[in-house]
């Protein structure tokens, strides 16, 4: 089955992009918004119908908020796994046992995330242009308008790999996938 996926089309410093209209919000990791950043031919344009939440007129500011977002979350995740590995660090000096396994499991998770999130900031730096936060200031994005990117799907999974992968990793762009696939469906069933 193949469906259509809404996306807004918008050109920066560093080319034409388009950003996923459709499953933007349901993402439940901000991590994750960055996947949905491709780089785009400028097509002609469709017009798309229905109300979604990245449109042409608001891209700039869901960029922009991105960023900060991304930024913000990078700096939390620097500071939580810091704090863990100094509070361990202590605590083995003191030869205080606090569950060595337990504590190398919690800075693998901890450093994971850091490195989801730093990528997802190299993205999105990328795409945008910029080099740091004060960029933002003079954000230069041109919205294009609409396209839509065919995104076929085998047995309820998606055979793109960069929605394949979102597919394994967020528990929200299963639900909206799901939800696409079941209004697909009753459109087949209204044009029969």
């Amino acid at each position: 089955m193949t469906v259509e996926v809404p996306y807004v089309l918008f050109r920066t410093r560093s080319g034409v992009y388009g950003i996923d209209g459709y499953f933007y919000p349901a993402l439940e990791r901000v991590e994750h918004r960055a996947a949905l950043l491709r780089k785009m031919e400028p097509k002609p344009l469709r017009g798309v119908s229905g109300k979604y939440y990245v449109t042409p007129d608001n891209v700039k500011d869901i960029l922009r908020e991105l960023a900060l977002e991304l930024y913000e979350l990078a700096g939390r995740s620097f500071d939580e796994r810091n704090k863990h590995m100094r509070r361990w660090n202590i605590l083995r000096f003191l030869g205080i046992p606090s569950g060595y396994l337990k504590n190398l499991r919690r800075d693998n998770e901890l450093a994971g995330r850091v490195r989801r999130v730093l990528l997802a900031l190299s993205i999105v730096e990328h795409v945008l242009g910029i080099k740091g936060p004060a960029d933002l200031e003079n954000l230069s994005i041109e919205p294009l308008g609409w396209t839509l990117f065919r995104l076929e799907v085998v047995d309820g999974k998606p055979v793109d790999p960069v929605y394949a992968q979102l597919y394994e990793d967020d528990a929200g762009f299963r639900r909206a996938l799901f939800e696409l696939l079941q209004k697909e469906k009753g459109l087949e069933k209204e044009r029969l």
